[in-house]
C-alpha cells in the first residue's frame, strides 16, 4: 500500500485510474491503478468489460484508518 500511495499524481490532483461501467454509481474498485497504461491493459485482457463499454476515469484514492 505504501508504494501504491507514493506513485500518485500530484500534478492533476488525482491518484490513479479505474474502469467505470456506464450506469454504475462508482468505478470498479478492483480496477484501480496508479497508471493509465495498467488500466488499458486490464481492459484489453478482459475483453468482456470493453464490449460492455467500460471507460477509463481519473480517480482519487482516500485511505481511512479503521
Amino acid at each position: 500500500m505504501k508504494g501504491f500511495l507514493q506513485h500518485r499524481s500530484h500534478r492533476f490532483r488525482y491518484d490513479g485510474w479505474a474502469l467505470f461501467m456506464p450506469g454504475a454509481e462508482v468505478p470498479l474498485y478492483w480496477t484501480v491503478s496508479t497508471t493509465r497504461k495498467e488500466v488499458r491493459e486490464l481492459r484489453k485482457d478482459r475483453a468482456d468489460l470493453f464490449e460492455r463499454g467500460a471507460k477509463i476515469l481519473k480517480v482519487k484514492i482516500t485511505v481511512e484508518v479503521i
